[in-house]
Parts: C-alpha cells; sequence; structure tokens
C-alpha cells in the first residue's frame, strides 16, 4: 500500500488536559471519560497517559510548518503537544517545554524520554516513559467509525482474516483492528524509518473476562527492520470510552 492510500484509509476512521484525580467524582466530558477508562492501564515504570480536548491553538506557540495548515490541522497539533507537555510533567520530566518537531516529522522529545502522540478530531492523547524503561512506545485514538465505513475498509486493514472473529460489532471490530495496528507502527517507525502495509502484522484477538481490556496480539509477517524480524509477536492493549478506542503498545 502506498503511503497515499495509506493517508486516504486513515482520513476514513476518523487546553487544559483532563486528568482523573481520587476525590473529584464520576468524569464528566470526553477526554475525563478517556482518562477513566485507560487508569488502570499497564504502563512502563515512570510513565504517564494524558488526555486532552482539541479545541483551538492559542497560547500556544506554533511551528512555522503547522502554522501554515488549516486551522484544525492547528488545534489537533495542539492539543497534541499540550497533552505531551503534561504527561511528561506528570512523569516527572523537569524544566520541559513543548516538544516541537524533530526528525522525519517525529516529536522532539527531551533527552532520556520516548513518546507518542495520537488524536482524533475530538480528543488528543500523549504516552511518555524514561527510554531506560521502553524501547519503543505506541499509542493510538480513533474515533470508532460507522458499520458503512468498517464494510468499506475492513478487507484493506484485516487482510488476514474475514471480520467476525473478535466477537465484536463489526465497526468496534474494524476500528480496533485498525488502532492496534497504527499504534504498532508508531512504535516501530521510529526504530526502522520505514512505512509498511496493514498486512505487514496479523492480529489475533484474546479473549479475556468481560469489562477487561481486550488484548490484541499483533505478529510481524515480515522483517521491519532494527531487530523486529517476521514472527515476533506483540501485544497491545485496547479499552473504549466515549466512541474512541484507545490503544497502548509497549516494549
Amino acid at each position: 500500500m502506498s503511503y497515499l492510500r495509506f493517508a486516504m484509509v486513515r482520513g476514513m476512521v476518523s487546553a487544559i488536559p483532563a486528568v482523573m484525580k481520587k476525590g473529584e467524582g464520576l468524569p464528566r466530558t470526553q477526554t475525563d471519560l478517556l482518562a477513566h477508562a485507560v487508569r488502570e492501564l499497564p504502563l512502563p515504570s515512570g510513565g504517564a497517559l494524558v488526555f486532552a480536548p482539541v479545541g483551538d491553538a492559542a497560547g500556544v506557540d506554533l511551528p512555522e510548518t503547522i502554522r501554515r495548515c488549516a486551522p484544525r490541522r492547528q488545534a489537533t497539533f495542539a492539543a497534541g503537544r499540550m497533552a505531551a507537555l503534561e504527561a511528561l510533567r506528570k512523569a516527572g520530566c523537569q524544566d520541559v517545554t513543548v516538544p516541537g518537531i524533530g526528525g522525519d516529522g517525529l516529536p522532539d522529545w527531551p533527552p532520556g524520554w520516548l513518546g507518542s502522540i495520537s488524536h482524533s478530531d475530538d480528543a488528543a492523547a500523549a504516552l511518555v516513559a524514561p527510554d531506560g524503561c521502553a524501547r519503543l512506545l505506541g499509542l493510538d485514538l480513533e474515533r470508532i467509525v460507522t458499520a458503512e465505513t468498517a464494510m468499506q475498509i475492513a478487507s484493506e486493514i484485516m487482510p488476514e482474516q474475514p471480520t467476525g472473529r473478535s466477537g465484536l460489532p463489526l465497526e468496534h471490530e474494524v476500528t480496533r483492528a485498525f488502532s492496534a495496528k497504527e499504534a504498532l507502527y508508531k512504535a516501530l517507525y521510529p526504530l526502522t524509518r520505514q512505512f509498511r502495509d496493514f498486512s505487514a502484522a496479523h492480529i489475533c484477538w484474546q479473549k479475556d473476562a468481560p469489562g477487561a481490556p481486550v488484548r490484541v496480539m499483533l505478529t510481524l509477517t515480515e522483517d521491519w527492520g532494527a531487530g523486529c524480524v517476521a514472527g515476533t509477536v506483540f501485544e497491545a492493549i485496547q479499552r473504549t470510552a466515549a466512541g474512541h478506542v484507545a490503544t497502548i503498545l509497549w516494549r
């Protein structure tokens, strides 16, 4: 799949950070709901995961390349960077500023830190950890697609298997599969600097107790580079809330 086609498929799936604190009561906003849903997911030692609403970009010093973009792109970029800033602070990174843009368009994380940023049209999220506690991090946040869109893209997202094996509604299954593979790609790209098709990793759904986070096993079907050879298995963990799927993957 070409990068352009990947971007087209991705387009179809389509501030004060909301951090839940003890005693604040039930979550009320969309980002509160997301933060509440993932509060017990296992993170790397010293890591932090933060959500932020997408609003306007006022008050955020945007890079020149982003200032030339449409207002919506500016808003999602700003929300993602604010989530990243708060996640770094929450994880204990001192004297930190908003991460800029580094090589290959990746976030410019402080020395000694890894991170991943994701956003939908409505919410952004950032996952960070000290680089001594994880070799790779992948985070993805997706709004759950409609059943019609799921039918259109299912064969591209999951060419390795027919739909229905997860036991989930089609729109949830396809969104979860897309999000899991996106989180894997985002975790591996900083190491490999290579684009990959959706067929480059196969999904195996794990059946856990009702109410538990969904676990997705991803097996590489080809060598990705940087020691990530065909047959390597990664585990992604997912939660749904506020019409979104949130996926984390790290090791």
